[in-house]
């Protein structure tokens, strides 16, 4: 089961983004920056992505060698996904556990809890929904709606068992931070106050941070919950330049923008932010649309490094920003997703994040 997580626009707004790139053939000029030591409460972290299969997935042996190669790179902190399972974007009914998904029992979380302690690396468990809605491409968790007032209670209740039932195995696997949800942009706008009910009944089995990771399109800017939660969470793919070919200068003034705006939204909140998740394919054109998975072009792992760097040179300067989840790797260290790190931004996070 993979499942689709970038952040979608739809109508109006993708159509506007839709035609941004410019053509630029000829090579960006780049800066040369100096790397910015994270303080030591940072989350320098990773998105890890479950292998499912029981000899590839969280806990196995090819999960920790991919660990250690994480804390090579100065990784600090990886967020984890298990999985929900809702068929249809209306139903109202969840599944999730061990009969769920038997490639990724709790034992297995558990499992790769010892061993991420055992390399000395923190957890951010971050449970998702999966619906076979999105097979087809054309929906995300965003769109979940079961439509009617009543239809909101039963799906919140189910929800609500789900989150807890994650925020136990969180617990039991010592994970430092909890991400209570993500994206539910239908959810959060038709049901203010919902997300700090839930986040309440975690708490009530878990004892650790809390988060919840908003779309940084349409709910981030609408959360009205964030005074339940530790710290404002923003699932961030902004577009950062029209140019086919961006300089860094040109990619951290995107950033710069995107950053502005969550400081204004933490400034009223009084919260830091962690980015939980941030990413780009390392193709050619995607600073234009960082999001979109299904973007055609040809492979420019430079581009990459380079608006990773631009992102971590920006969130220096700025001390309220407490952690980047970089998307993504594989548990067993393979796949040719264009959104797995390329080595030339292997090396730009060494640079910035490692001590070695």
């Amino acid at each position: 089961m993979k499942i689709s997580r970038r952040s979608l626009l739809t109508g109006a707004s993708a159509a506007a983004l839709a035609g941004c790139r410019r053509p630029d053939p000829t090579p960006a000029p780049t800066l040369t920056l100096s790397p910015t030591r994270p303080p030591a409460d940072f989350h320098a972290g990773m998105s890890l992505a479950h292998v499912h299969s029981g000899e590839l997935g969280y806990g196995s042996e090819p999960c920790l060698v991919t660990l250690k190669r994480l804390v090579d790179l100065g990784v600090t902190h990886i967020s984890v996904t298990p999985f929900g399972f809702q068929a249809e974007l209306t139903d109202t009914a969840i599944r999730f556990g061990n009969a769920l998904d038997r490639s990724l029992p709790d034992d297995s979380l558990l499992a790769l809890g010892v061993q991420a302690r055992s390399v000395g690396l923190k957890i951010l468990l971050k449970p998702h929904l999966w619906s076979n809605a999105f097979w087809r491409g054309e929906s995300s968790r965003q769109d979940i709606n079961p439509g009617s007032e009543a239809g909101w209670q039963s799906w919140f209740e189910a929800y609500t068992a789900f989150a807890i039932h994650y925020a136990r195995v969180a617990e039991a696997m010592d994970a430092s931070m909890y991400c209570v949800g993500l994206e539910y942009l239908t959810a959060t706008k038709r049901n203010p106050g919902a997300w700090a009910d839930v986040a309440a009944s975690c708490r009530s089995v878990y004892g650790g941070a809390l988060t919840y990771a908003a779309n940084w399109w349409g709910e981030i800017d609408g959360f009205t919950d964030w005074s339940a939660y530790d710290a404002i969470g923003v699932n961030a793919y902004p577009p950062l330049s029209e140019a086919g070919n961006p300089s860094t200068e040109e990619l951290i003034a995107g950033w710069e923008e995107h950053l502005d705006q969550l400081d204004a939204i933490r400034g009223r909140h009084k919260k830091p932010v962690l980015l939980t998740e941030a990413g780009l394919p390392a193709l050619k054109g995607a600073a234009a649309r960082p999001w979109d998975q299904g973007l055609d072009g040809s492979e420019d792992p430079d581009l990459q490094a380079r608006t990773y760097e631009a992102l971590l040179h920006t969130a220096s300067a700025r001390s309220w920003v407490k952690g980047i989840y970089f998307w993504k790797v594989m548990t067993d260290g393979s796949g040719s997703d264009p959104y797995i790190p390329a080595p030339e931004t292997e090396r730009i996070l060494r640079r910035w994040w490692s001590t070695g």
